[in-house]
């Protein structure tokens, strides 16, 4: 084909996708916007637990944070809609679970009043996640899709902080071996989110990246040091005794809907098994991914193959995953649309592929509204556009991104 032909194909290409994209974006705006200025749509509802959690720290009671009753005080004067919430889950305690480190993001924004701090962390979430697309793939039509994802509106609407741990663990990828210095530190930023973090020490250490693995490890101790410091070493223990119960009495219960679980265990439970199937085969599962996700670094491919089979495999070894976290996989469809072509016509079936990929990653994000677990179907629909393309026989490693 020739150069005018393929500049045609892609610039028809990219129109058809933008569209596809502003529609996914008006879609949800025009249908949650009016409900916000009437107020009767909570915006903001997961923020309001940081701010409520900032405030405590602000108050030199850090640790009160994790008493989840006293949380909910400080959360329904913010949000009194509480009281009549149309879900069950939010008749409990909207919980904290976060490491104590989270204080230092949380304390600052709640220095200002709870709708100017909403909307500055909105701001700089947004922020970080366009430079990480951009940093990717620097192109308008990688941007709209970034941001057309269902997952990427549930994180906006409610103010929770996937968009900001999926922004460093892009971070983290881009700076992997020009920079490990930086990766090193950024994983320790991580450390709010660990759950995002987990199938990365694997990855690291098959593939030899040891200064990474050290900057990471020091990195982590100097930020526990300092949260103890600043905020009371009983935050620790705060942070132990809520991560104890909400693993017991919380996530793996009941007392949160089997469908907010976006994990192989929560379709699982969703499904009627009991706690110790489900569970077997979600490790039997996440043991497979990590297996996987290991020789796909290992072997000769794209290094852009390589970040989204890690992105889409962080997302299935822990059972702890919520809809909004699925926004991590429109990064993993971004570093898909920069991978190299093969010379056996590729490029129209990478295409093709990430057209049906978003497709069926919109589908599925917008099917949680009937209240369903999707998460392993969105992870799986990228693992199978990452299979495909490791097929590919003139598929080559491209430069490490930097």
């Amino acid at each position: 084909m020739n150069g005018i032909g393929m500049t045609h194909e892609r610039s028809g290409y990219d129109r058809a996708l933008a569209i596809a994209c502003l529609i996914v974006l008006s879609f949800p705006l025009l249908l949650v916007l009016p409900k916000v200025v009437d107020g009767s749509f909570m915006l903001g509802l997961d923020f309001s637990c940081f701010w409520s959690a900032g405030t405590m720290a602000l108050d030199d009671h850090a640790a009160a944070a994790y008493d989840w009753q006293q949380l909910r005080q400080l959360i329904l004067r913010i949000q009194p809609g509480l009281n009549q919430a149309p879900f069950p889950v939010y008749e409990v305690p909207i919980p904290f679970f976060y490491p104590p480190v989270f204080f230092f993001l949380a304390a600052p924004l709640a220095l200002l009043p709870f709708p100017t701090a909403f909307w500055i962390w909105s701001a700089a979430k947004l922020l970080c996640w366009a430079l990480v697309v951009w940093a990717i793939r620097p192109r308008s039509i990688a941007l709209l899709l970034a941001f057309a994802m269902p997952p990427v509106l549930y994180d906006f609407f409610v103010g929770q902080c996937s968009l900001l741990a999926a922004s460093l663990l892009g971070g983290i990828l881009l700076t992997l071996d020009r920079r490990p210095i930086v990766s090193g530190l950024l994983i320790a930023l991580l450390i709010f989110k660990p759950q995002f973090g987990f199938l990365l020490p694997f990855v690291l250490i098959a593939t030899g990246r040891w200064r990474v693995v050290i900057t990471a490890s020091l990195a982590i101790l100097v930020l526990m040091l300092l949260t103890g410091l600043t905020f009371g070493w009983d935050t620790l223990e705060g942070f132990r005794a809520a991560a104890i119960f909400a693993t017991t009495q919380f996530h793996f219960t009941g007392t949160l809907a089997w469908y907010k679980l976006q994990s192989i265990y929560g379709v699982l439970r969703f499904a009627g098994l009991g706690y110790g199937s489900a569970m077997a085969v979600h490790i039997a599962v996440a043991a497979a991914v990590a297996i996987w996700a290991m020789m796909i670094w290992r072997r000769n491919v794209s290094f852009a193959v390589k970040a989204a089979s890690l992105l889409a495999g962080t997302l299935l070894v822990s059972p702890y995953f919520a809809i909004h976290d699925m926004a991590t996989l429109a990064l993993a469809l971004v570093f898909l649309m920069s991978a190299p072509p093969s010379e056996q016509g590729s490029l129209l079936s990478n295409r093709s592929a990430i057209r049906i990929g978003y497709s069926v990653l919109v589908v599925l994000g917008f099917a949680y509204i009937a209240l369903i677990p999707v998460g392993p179907l969105m992870c799986a629909t990228v693992i199978a556009m990452i299979w495909m393309r490791c097929r590919q026989p003139d598929v080559k490693s491209d430069l490490a991104y930097g």
